[in-house]
Formats: structure tokens, C-alpha cells, sequence
């Protein structure tokens, strides 16, 4: 957790550090825009290889450990039979509020009076018409797995006639809460509230440093971005 204020009040000492008139007039809205933008920015790179390591979210430990606190375990979907013509399915709806990436998931399935969980690897969707009727990989109660993707804010769990899903549980990553401070008027008219950063302490420079790389290119002033960027580089 990150204390809403330390965050304005360290960005404001970075912001105006090379003295720019232009930095100091930044209204309270707008820190909190580039604080927000900045803490879904570094969730997204702990997420994807896109950093100087090209390491994903499990690729290390530590990645694993930076996003503990958004995961949301076994969150149960609302299902319903596909209208797939070609292959039989289930569909997932993943209109969920604060969803943000899929992690995992697992089904429920039923064959002649029998229950059991099966595992649910997620493939692309080129991948349907190999693996669907591939018998290695193809849909099997007996194996307790079957194949799935995701399209349309949709997760398609697939079958065969051999059994029925009954239930398909989710293992996410939430969008972090909303870094918000009291003393203005959101667009929907609501007042605005405290509201600390739940990410780890230790992320703070780094949200921080990319904030204010947002910040400086708002105002023009290419420099500070381009320390904002190299100090992100090396927090990494």
C-alpha cells in the first residue's frame, strides 16, 4: 500500500526539480491522472516481456510476488451453451468490473452420473482446428482437460458429446483501485475520495518515475521524460 499523499507530494518534488514554471501549475485532477496511468502501466510491465529482461509475469519469482495483491482466485462465470456450428462449446461470459488479464481457469463437467474438475488450457484461436480433434489434445473427461479461448470479452470452453461443463471458475488479474485524493469533481459528477495505491511500497518509485515521464511530455519538456525513462529502465 502507498499512501495516496506521499504519491502527490514525491511527484511534485520530481516534477519541478529542473525548476520549470509550466510543471507547478499541474491541477490535482491531472496528477492523478498521470499516477493512475502510471500504476496500470506498470502492471502491464511485470505482465509482458517488454521490458529490458523480456520476462513475463511468471517468468520470475518476483514478478509473481509485484501483482499478488490484484489476483482474484476462482471467480465462478456465467455459463451458457455456444452456438458453435462447427465444435460444441460453452460459453463464458468475462464482462466482469475490474477484470483486467486471465490467468487461469477450470470446469466442472459431468458424464453419465459422474462429476469432476478438469483443467483448462488456453489456446489461440488458430489453434481450434488442430487440437479440437487432436487426440492428444482434444476435449476428455477421461483426461480431465479440455482446450478453451478467449474472444469478444468471451471465454469459449469447449466439448465433446462425450460430456457437459456445469460450472467454468476463473483465475485473474483485477484492475488495481483508483489512486484518488478528496478536493475535486469526477466527470460523472461524484465527489472524489481517499483513496490510497494498493500496489506494493516498493513500486512507488517506479510509478512515480513513469508518472512523471507522462507529466513532462504533457508539459514538453522532453528532458525530464527522458530521466523519467532512464530511471524506470534501471529500476527494472
Amino acid at each position: 500500500m502507498i499512501k495516496v499523499d506521499e504519491l502527490l507530494y514525491e511527484f511534485e518534488l520530481r516534477i519541478n526539480q529542473l525548476d520549470r514554471q509550466d510543471n507547478q501549475n499541474i491541477f490535482l485532477e491531472n496528477k492523478l491522472i498521470h499516477l493512475n496511468n502510471a500504476q496500470i502501466s506498470w502492471v502491464k510491465s511485470k505482465l509482458n516481456p517488454n521490458n529490458i529482461y523480456k520476462i513475463g509475469y511468471e517468468g520470475m519469482r518476483k514478478r509473481i510476488d509485484d501483482l499478488q495483491v490484484l489476483k482474484v482466485n476462482n471467480k465462478k462465470l456465467t455459463l451458457r451453451l455456444g452456438d458453435n456450428k462447427k465444435y460444441l462449446n460453452y460459453e463464458a461470459s468475462l464482462d466482469i468490473e475490474d477484470y483486467m488479464f486471465y490467468e487461469a481457469s477450470f470446469a466442472e463437467a459431468s458424464t453419465e452420473g459422474c462429476n469432476n474438475t478438469i483443467s483448462v488450457n488456453l489456446i489461440k484461436e488458430g489453434q481450434v482446428d488442430t487440437l479440437y480433434y487432436n487426440d492428444n489434445y482434444s476435449p476428455s473427461y477421461f483426461w480431465m482437460e479440455t482446450i478453451a479461448t478467449i474472444g469478444n470479452n468471451t471465454l469459449y470452453v469447449y466439448r465433446t458429446e462425450d460430456f457437459s461443463i456445469d460450472n467454468v471458475y476463473l483465475t485473474y488479474l483485477r484492475k488495481p483501485k483508483k489512486i484518488d485524493k478528496e478536493g475535486y469533481v469526477n466527470f460523472d459528477g461524484t465527489d472524489s475520495v481517499n483513496q490510497d495505491c494498493e500496489l506494493p511500497e516498493y513500486a512507488k518509485s517506479d510509478i512515480l518515475d513513469i508518472a512523471v515521464g507522462y507529466a513532462a511530455m504533457a508539459t514538453d519538456n522532453q528532458l525530464q521524460a527522458q530521466f523519467a525513462k532512464l530511471r524506470e529502465q534501471n529500476n527494472e
